[in-house]
Order: structure tokens, then sequence, then C-alpha cells
């Protein structure tokens, strides 16, 4: 975002001052060539929006015609820092994504193809997603700082500069990428970095807006920048509820996992947040090296298991290329090593495995014989702890804390063990008032283990809610007898999701809900 931006501000200022010297232009084209070292997309949407002031500029020699020379040169100076790809790309001592060491893997590592397949299906799909990036950004406040800033660029806009068109044309392209993706949830916080470009053009507009207000009268420049400061700092999380220093979840339970495993045992987790930090926790940080981790997403790829049996070169050997697919190919990891404990991330994805599960206090085991516990399990304790230090001022972990503890609740409740599922659902829900007070004596401790269906929840979300956990809390209430105890939960659930309260400066309580 700032590289991007930094391009545009050395651009419009050439173009204001007539610059004949290549200087400005060449830095232009390195700050768009950096970013794109970072996010190719952020570059491309800048030089999307620059582009046709910088060919008009030229044909109406304003600026040099050299300009676009230099732009392009200065880019592909940006651009040097992906020879790094090349260098590392052979290394056989760390997980290099993808191996590109030959021109398929290069092709394939370039072209972005392993993400190819996120895109929307329909022209129709796209426009509904992009009425839902509207709604979201007008609840929380994006849309007001867009339509200030268009105001105060139509206000003061300026023949020579870049004009309205540059923020039109970043807000729309980086818009219409979000809203292309084939799994969409306006909470994805992605989104709002991609945003970040035209909503910091927009604020400079806005500051032009605010300047033409107290022009004509002091106490409408005065309001103008009072509403700016109540939107700051109402906005969650506020000032003071930021907690983002205090989060380490995702680090505090991949390294609990990999230290509660058995000695020698194999791994399978899918989700992003059990796989990245369990990845950097043993391979750089040097934790149980003597877990074999099989990231499940990955195994389809062939590079993938080069890299696995460099770090396991003890693991029976097994043939890649065989049907099946990655369920197959980790079946036969399994047959080819019968000694070694195998733990998994969910039920789920061991019934895809053809595997019984029993409960464990951080993963589920395998192959090991089951504790009788119908105790809280770790990993619900973990969340509820971490959840009540960093609550919502942490961005994404307390959806992310949500939706650990519904998958985990989901398994508990397949596993037979009910009461327990409840327990864990509720320890990944924001306090409320009475909640902990709540009697599940109604619940059976223990019921038939079946096979049950993924829990199912609208609108969707990217990670978690804690109305998602309230209202399967309600469905497993409902589904034991206790009627009057689901009846309590769906109230919750509806109260909480999926509007969020307006007021949430309230006490959080059934009656203020």
């Amino acid at each position: 975002m700032f590289l991007g931006l930094w391009a545009a501000a050395r651009f419009v200022h050439a173009i204001l001052e007539q610059e004949p010297t290549w200087r400005p232009y060449f830095t232009t084209g390195l700050a768009l060539g950096l970013a794109a070292s970072v996010n190719v997309v952020c570059a491309v949407g800048v030089a999307f929006a620059m582009t046709p002031r910088l060919l008009i500029g030229a044909a109406r020699r304003e600026i040099p015609r050299a300009s676009i020379g230099w732009v392009t040169f200065g880019g592909l100076v940006g651009l040097v820092f992906y020879v790094y790809v090349f260098l590392v790309a052979g290394r056989q001592d760390v997980l290099v994504w993808g191996a590109p060491d030959d021109w398929a893997a290069i092709k394939h590592y370039f072209t972005g193809a392993d993400f190819g397949y996120k895109t929307v299906a329909s022209w129709s799909q796209w426009l509904m997603q992009l009425w839902e990036l509207l709604a979201w950004s007008t609840r929380n406040g994006l849309l007001a700082i867009w339509i200030a800033g268009l105001a105060g660029f139509v206000l003061y806009a300026r023949r020579r500069g870049l004009g309205r068109f540059f923020f039109n044309a970043t807000l729309l392209f980086f818009a219409a990428f979000i809203a292309r993706n084939g799994v969409f949830a306006t909470d994805v916080l992605d989104y709002a970095g991609y945003l970040a470009i035209p909503t910091w053009v927009a604020a400079s507009g806005a500051g032009l807006f605010v300047a033409y207000l107290g022009a004509r009268n002091p106490w409408g420049a005065a309001a103008a920048v009072s509403a700016a400061l109540i939107l700051i700092l109402v906005a969650p999380p506020g000032p003071h509820q930021r907690t983002r220093h205090l989060d380490s979840f995702t680090e505090d339970i991949a390294s609990e996992a990999l230290l509660a495993a058995p000695t020698d045992t194999i791994v399978i987790v899918e989700h992003d947040h059990w796989i990245a930090p369990m990845l950097y926790l043993q391979e750089q940080r040097g934790m149980r090296p003597d877990v074999v981790l099989v990231a499940y997403g990955l195994s389809a790829s062939e590079w993938y298991w080069d890299h696995l049996y460099r770090r396991h070169p003890e693991l029976g050997l097994i043939e890649l290329r065989a049907p099946g697919g990655r369920a197959a190919r980790v079946r036969r990891l399994l047959r080819a090593n019968p000694s070694r404990p195998v733990q998994v991330e969910r039920v789920a994805l061991a019934d895809r495995l053809g595997l019984p599960t029993c409960p464990s206090e951080w993963l589920l085991d395998v192959r090991t014989r089951c504790k009788e516990s119908e105790g809280e399990p770790a990993i619900a304790r973990a969340s509820s702890a971490a959840l009540a230090e960093i609550g919502r001022g942490s961005p994404g972990t307390d959806g992310l804390i949500a939706l650990v503890t519904l998958q985990r609740g989901h398994d508990l409740y397949s596993q037979g063990l009910p009461r327990t599922a409840i327990a864990t659902l509720l320890s990944g829900v924001s306090r409320i008032e009475g909640l902990q007070d709540v009697d599940f004596a109604e619940i059976p401790r223990r019921i038939a283990p079946s096979r049950q269906p993924d829990p199912s929840y609208a609108p969707p979300v990217a990670l978690g809610h804690p109305a998602q956990n309230l209202h399967y809390a309600s469905v497993i209430a409902h589904s034991t007898g206790a009627r009057k105890l689901a009846h309590y939960f769906a109230g919750l659930s509806d109260a909480v999701g999926p509007v969020e309260p307006k007021f949430a400066t309230l006490p959080v309580s059934p009656d203020n809900l």
C-alpha cells in the first residue's frame, strides 16, 4: 500500500511541476516494481489507474515522452527482487513453496495457478458479491470516507493532476478484484488491505472537503473534523480496545499441540491456522523434529512429499502416482508406517481417511487407547482464556477462536459427548451475562457416537462467529431433548448474529441484546 501510494505521489508531483528530468518517472516505476515484489495486485491496481494520465501527458508533451520508458525501466528494476525465487528454488533444507526449479513449476508459480480456482462461477455472483461489499462498506464507515473524499476531489480537482479518475479507478479495480473471489465473506481481513489504497486517497480528498467547508464557515469545518474523530473512535476496535500486542493464539495452540503429540507421531492437519504456525515452529524453531507434519492440502503436490521425505528419510516409501488423490496418498503413508501414532485435526478429515478417532486435549487421537475423559479439552480452555484476554481488539482472532471451538464442539458431538461439546462451543463466545450460569444437567454426558453433518449457518463468514456456536449449541440441545435450553441458545444466536448489535458499548446481556 505504501509503495503504491508513493508511486502515485511521485508521479503527480512530476506532472504538476512538469519535471523535465528522468528521475521522478524512474522513481515512480521503481516504487511500482517494489510494490509488485510484495503484492502484485496492489501494484497493478495503481498502475491501472495511473497509465491513462501517463499516456495523455506524454502525448500532450506535458511531460517528456521518454517518461514512459523511464517508468517501465524503473518498474523492471523494482522487480529484480523476484530473482530471489530462482536463488532459493533449489534449496532442500527449507520448504520452498512449489519448488519452482524447472520450466513447468516456474510457470505454475508465476501465473498464480495455485489460486486460479478461487474465482466466481458467474457474472451474477460477481455482481451480488459487489453489492455485499457495498453494504459492508456502508456499515463500517468506509463508504462515508469515500464519499467525502470524492466530494473534495470534485471541489478541488486540478486539470493537470491525477484527478478524480485515479480515486475512482483504484476503488473500482480493488472492489472488482475482491468480488471475484469464489469463496467470499465480507469479514476477510485481506479485503481491508486491498481497499486501503483508495481509502487513503479518499482520506486526502476528505481533507480537501474539510478545507472547502472551513473556507466558507469555520463551524462547518469543525463539525466535519469532529465527525471524522468520532468515526475513528467508534470504529471497532477502538483505540482503547486494541489487543494485537497480546495476541499469540495460533502460536500457542500450535506449540501445545506439537508438544503434546506422542513420540514420532504423524500429525495430519488441514486448515491454515494449524499448518502455518506448526510449519514455522517445527522448521524454524526446531520444535519436535520427530513429528511428521502432514499438511493435507499440500499432499496433492509432489514437491511437498519430496520435502517431507527429506525431513524424515526413515519414513516408509509410498507410490505417489496412483489413483485416489490426496486421501489415498495419506492412507498409503499410514499403511507404510503402521507403528507410528497418528493424530488428526478434525473428525471430518479423519472420515475422509477412514480413520476412527477419539477425543484428546489438542488434536484427535487415532490408533491410541481412548481415555475415558468427559472434561472440557485443553483447546477449549485455552480458547476461552485467549478470548477473555484479547476480546475483539485483535481483528480476526475472535472469529478464529469461534471457528476452532465450533469445529471441536462438532467433533465432540460426533464422538458422543454432547455436554462437553456444548461447553466447548460456549468457550468461543464472548462473555454474555448469565450464560456462564446455565445448567447443563438436561444434556446427557454420553450418547452413541454418530456421523454428524458439518454445522451450517447463514450468512457465511470467513472464519467463525459466536452466533454459529450458539446456534449449534441449540441444535445439540434440541437433539438431546433439552428443548428449553435449545430455545435459550437459539435466542442468543439470533441476538448476536447475523447483524451485530448497534450499541456495542452497552453491557452485553440477553436483555440488551
